[in-house]
């Protein structure tokens, strides 16, 4: 069993190899996010909304550190993890759908999927997570990017 103080820091270094490829290396998410779903009107990048967006991320998950081995501290994790979930279907969609590389697909499959997989057996499994508030955080997980995928088809 992995310890949770592990779990939460194994999630930090997987967000931001995440972010890495979106953005740095190979690089090129927004542009691949505005084929995947163009914007009905011109406008101008959505960077700020995506640095945005990733720092609130890395804060979320600092704060899951920060409270630990807690409820708190659980349910801050768990609830990142669910996005990240949502976040690692949203890419495999999208691969699918525009039958092309999406940045951030490697990291997404390889350390998202895993992540949450072993922090649901883990928290949720053993009761330390209770279902129903495990079943917000997915319910949140999806909501966000069909959300986003709102805000970017207008």
């Amino acid at each position: 069993m992995i310890t949770f103080s592990t779990l939460a820091f194994l999630l930090a270094a997987a967000a931001m190899l995440h972010v890495t490829e979106e953005f740095l290396f190979p690089g090129g998410f927004a542009d691949w996010y505005a084929r995947l779903v163009p914007p009905k009107k011109v406008k101008k990048n959505n960077g700020g909304f995506l640095v945005w967006i990733n720092t609130f991320m890395m804060c979320a998950i600092a704060f899951s550190i920060h409270f630990g081995d807690t409820k708190l501290g659980h349910s801050i994790w768990y609830d990142v993890a669910a996005i990240l979930m949502a976040n690692a279907c949203f890419h495999i969609w999208g691969v699918f759908k525009l039958k092309s590389y999406s940045p951030g697909i490697i990291t997404a499959v390889l350390f998202y999927i895993p992540l949450f997989v072993v922090g649901t057996m883990q928290l949720v499994s053993t009761g330390i997570l209770p279902w129903y508030r495990a079943l917000f955080s997915i319910c949140l997980g999806i909501g966000f990017h069909v959300f986003s995928l709102i805000r970017q088809g207008k």
